[in-house]
């Protein structure tokens, strides 16, 4: 039975016994293809999470030869872009999920926004972390009504 990890989002899990070493994001792993694409992606090996449950997640499409970091010319927005048909674009919407997954911001590549606007997305990639930190900025406490007297 494959199950969706969520709570895994922006980890990079590898086996103990496989030279594999999959990205979860979207609940789902996605292997990468080659030394080449995960050098196009990430900063180092520093963060590997060894599993020995990576079959029981839920698979998704490989990141394959191609699949590379880009920024649209005149935007701060960074995109993970995956390689071959169908190209898929997956927007990082802050720079704490972009560092939470491990990649290498001097990897992005500028092109030019009308390419990107010709990709369709994907989605957004934000780590499990980020959502945590997003939730707990969000969370309010209430004030104590205040009364003067005078």
């Amino acid at each position: 039975m494959y199950t969706l990890r969520h709570d895994l989002d922006g980890l990079r899990l590898a086996s103990p016994d496989s030279p594999d070493v999959w990205l979860v994001f979207g609940g789902r792993r996605h292997r990468v293809a080659s030394p080449a694409v995960y050098q196009a992606l990430f900063a180092g090996a520093d963060d590997l999470v060894f599993s020995e449950d990576i079959p029981a997640i839920m698979m998704g499409p490989e990141l394959n030869d191609g699949t590379c970091l880009v920024r649209p010319t005149g935007s701060h927005a960074i995109f993970l872009v995956t390689g071959r048909t169908p190209v898929w674009k997956y927007h990082i919407p802050t720079f704490e999920s972009f560092t939470d997954f491990g990649f290498n911001e001097s990897a992005v590549i500028d092109v030019p926004a009308l390419l990107m606007e010709a990709v369709e997305l994907g989605g957004e990639l934000t780590s499990t972390f980020d959502r945590t930190r997003s939730a707990q900025d969000s969370i309010q406490v209430p004030m104590q009504a205040s009364t003067t007297e005078g």
